[in-house]
């Protein structure tokens, strides 16, 4: 917990190609094992390879996973816009607009003020 930046603590998460090579049985018994110890100590991964494990078309399963990574680039870009809408712009004329919208209402005040002692 050293490093507060790593949101990841483990770095031997497994690669595409690792779990793939598992769920198509392609892999040597020792690393099948390691495999199988990640998923009894991480959830997330277990949970991945059950839910790929439950997909009956293996073959199309690179197909998903594009289609998967587009929608997720896709919602990405749509925030990243909508977010860029919402976005006060750079502009000096509502500045120089608030500053004197400011300056009347402080001497509306002080005169307001002014004329109250006089009186």
């Amino acid at each position: 917990m050293a490093d507060l930046t790593n949101i990841l603590h483990n770095n031997d998460e497994l690669t595409d190609e690792q779990l793939m090579s598992y769920l198509q049985g392609n892999l040597l018994e020792e690393e099948r094992n390691t495999i199988e110890q990640q998923m009894v100590e991480d959830d997330f991964t277990n949970d991945a390879v059950e839910g790929l494990e439950t997909l009956t078309n293996k073959a199309q399963l690179p197909d998903y996973v594009e289609q998967l990574n587009r929608q997720l680039q896709k919602n990405i870009a749509t925030k990243k816009q909508r977010k860029a809408k919402r976005k006060l712009k750079d502009n000096p004329w509502i500045v120089i607009a608030i500053g004197i919208i400011l300056m009347i209402c402080v001497l509306g005040y002080y005169v307001l003020y002014l004329k109250k002692i006089t009186t």
